[in-house]
């Protein structure tokens, strides 16, 4: 973790990062980069944004915790744009930071930072709930939602071993009948916690860390064991939403550790690089209504 007098500003400026053909922005990399090294600043200064995506929202969300629970609250700076300013404060992201923002009510179609901890309750369906109809989504899927995202919960808080234990930030988008779901970790890779399994002790890159993990029946407690939480382990959680994903619902992308990996219908999984690291895991999800992914969508993996 590394403290220092600094001020993080959030902007558009090209700031490293290789998106090979994930189509993206540089403020992404910068708030990933910035994030995935635990670096706390004194000040995030947003004056310049105008618009945040849900997993940049919970990584910086994430950051705020780590502030706070070292004892180094960080300050923030809201937005110029007033719209933006309006919509993060909808979010509570001030409640993680340092700031007098003043509050605003939550929109139908946003959902606000939720910290998740141990044991977690029916997190995964009241974030579902709140989310698919306003996109649109049909009832009858609503199961295989709760059911995914149940798991990836369950996969940051009884895998990660992390000081913040997870942040899932949520929007609709009824316009292109979509949802988005971040879930973000800030403790060990996912490589970091397969290869305390002997039969996952030769995996020596991330890349091959979350490919292994998106595998069914994959898991780093060691056979015979149980998890740290005292429970089994079925080793499904993401191959489960990847099959999903894949088979028309949505869009996953999984990032720990230097790589990403997003799976999407009928495409050979997308690799991308993020240089320095996440140290921890992010998972976003994107679940289609109506209209699925089309294979020539531009729309940016992150």
């Amino acid at each position: 973790m590394a403290y220092g007098s600094s001020v993080f500003k959030v902007d558009s400026r090209p700031d490293g990062g290789e998106f090979g053909d994930g189509c993206g922005a540089a403020l992404a990399w910068d708030i990933l980069r910035q994030v995935g090294r635990h670096q706390i600043p004194t000040t995030i200064d947003l004056s310049g944004v105008q618009h945040l995506k849900p997993y940049s929202l919970a990584c910086l969300c994430a950051l705020g915790k780590l502030g706070k629970l070292n004892g180094r609250p960080i300050e923030i700076v809201k937005p110029r744009d007033r719209e933006c300013a309006e919509h993060l404060s909808r979010l509570g992201v001030p409640l993680f930071f340092d700031c007098d923002w003043a509050e605003s009510g939550q929109r139908d179609s946003n959902l606000s930072i939720r910290s998740v901890s141990w044991p977690p309750g029916n997190d995964a369906g009241e974030i579902v709930e709140f989310l698919a109809p306003r996109a649109d989504l049909s009832p009858g899927v609503f199961p295989s939602m709760v059911e995914n995202l149940d798991e990836v919960l369950l996969n940051a808080l009884t895998h990660a071993v992390s000081p913040i234990d997870c942040l899932v930030a949520g929007q609709a988008f009824p316009r292109t009948s979509k949802v988005e779901i971040a879930v973000v970790d800030l403790g060990q890779t996912i490589r970091g916690h397969l290869t305390k399994n002997p039969d996952h002790a030769d995996i020596n890159s991330d890349q091959d860390a979350i490919s292994k993990a998106l595998e069914d029946e994959v898991t780093g407690t060691p056979r015979g064991q149980k998890n740290r939480r005292g429970e089994e382990n079925s080793g499904s959680g993401l191959t489960e939403l990847r099959r999903y994903c894949e088979s028309g619902g949505g869009e996953l992308t999984v990032l720990s550790g230097e790589h990403w990996i997003t799976c999407r219908t009928d495409q050979e999984p997308v690799i991308g690089t993020l240089h320095g690291g996440f140290r921890g895991c992010m998972v976003n999800i994107r679940y289609f209504t109506r209209n699925n992914l089309n294979p020539e969508q531009k729309e940016a993996i992150l």
